[in-house]
């Protein structure tokens, strides 16, 4: 429909059962925030710091809070370099034809409630998914890295490598590494890795123990192990289901209270910190009662010097 219907109904109902859902999803929400963390801003439009060479971090990093006595307060201001940033609407609805509610009979709710359960997965499913797309088109895959199938080739090095890189480029230490299901399952097995292990005859491979043995120990390993469909939406005969990451990991900076002004590798500019609208209904006769969620952001690259990435060989297969 282009334009909305006049029979729009907010569902408080549905919207808590879908906050509900939305605790389900933690692990995907999880990712979603570490890779490109939310920040409010109150509108859709505006100005952030772009980190796109090493002069923009010492800028940064020469900002002083201290003032001269008598003196006023130094400004937080925007650096020489900026950007804007300009959300973009998204939204997803489900619907109920009138012969399943007449199927459902006296439990209606229930009918509801699992419309809105695929609703909300798939928004957040679909946000994730747009997140990754964008930050894997700002990183390229470091070139001869990921073979971590071969006995000659180390994983830990190499991600050591990649930590050692971004802190080079940037001075700014990376303190995530998200890694594919599929890419852990490869490093889990590498020979290298299991002699690293202590007690290696008997020891397993762990994300905690994989992390002590980074140039960085305090750098969090998440491993991602969220599916969705690539080559086709919900009933498309095309599409696949594979993991988010695609077999890449991703070694990164990103701020705990991320805002516009601070050198963060990804950020998503949204309205609000709640990104998803309340769950609201219309129908559209004769026959389809409509179930539909909105969010409004856009997910931003600001400095892709503090990412690296690989992709592994293997991953997906």
């Amino acid at each position: 429909m282009a334009n909305r219907p006049t029979n729009v109904q907010i569902r408080a109902d549905l919207t808590n059962y879908a906050y509900g859902i939305m605790q389900d999803l933690q692990a995907a929400r999880r990712i979603a925030q570490i890779l490109s963390p939310v920040i409010p801003t109150g509108g859709v439009t505006g100005l952030y710091n772009k980190f796109d060479d090493t002069a923009a971090f010492k800028a940064f990093s020469d900002a002083v809070a201290r003032r001269a006595v008598g003196g006023q307060a130094n400004k937080i201001e925007f650096l020489s370099t900026t950007a804007n940033y300009n959300a973009k609407p998204y939204g997803l609805r489900v619907a109920i034809d009138q012969f399943e509610r007449d199927q459902a009979g006296a439990v209606q709710s229930l009918l509801e409630q699992a419309k809105t359960r695929t609703l909300t997965i798939n928004c957040a499913m679909a946000y994730l998914a747009n997140v990754v797309t964008i930050v894997k088109a700002a990183v390229a895959a470091t070139a001869g890295k990921g073979l971590w199938a071969e006995a000659n080739v180390d994983p830990i090095q190499e991600l050591n490598d990649l930590i050692k890189s971004v802190w080079l480029a940037s001075g700014i230490v990376p303190n995530h590494v998200c890694m594919d299901f599929g890419a852990w399952c490869v490093l889990s097995g590498n020979a290298n890795v299991l002699k690293r292990m202590p007690g290696a005859d008997i020891a397993a491979v762990t994300p905690t123990r994989v992390q002590g043995m980074l140039v960085n120990p305090n750098a969090t390993i998440d491993i991602v192990d969220t599916a969705v469909l690539y080559g086709g939406g919900l009933g498309n005969s095309a599409a696949t289901k594979r993991g988010v990451l695609q077999g890449t990991v991703l070694a990164f900076y990103n701020s705990a209270a991320a805002d516009a002004y601070d050198p963060s590798f990804c950020k998503t500019f949204a309205p609000s910190a709640n990104l998803f609208t309340d769950v609201y209904t219309y129908r559209e006769e004769p026959h389809l009662d409509w179930f539909e969620n909105d969010w409004t952001c856009q997910p931003v690259v600001v400095a892709a010097s503090l990412c690296k990435r690989i992709d592994v060989t293997g991953a997906n297969s």
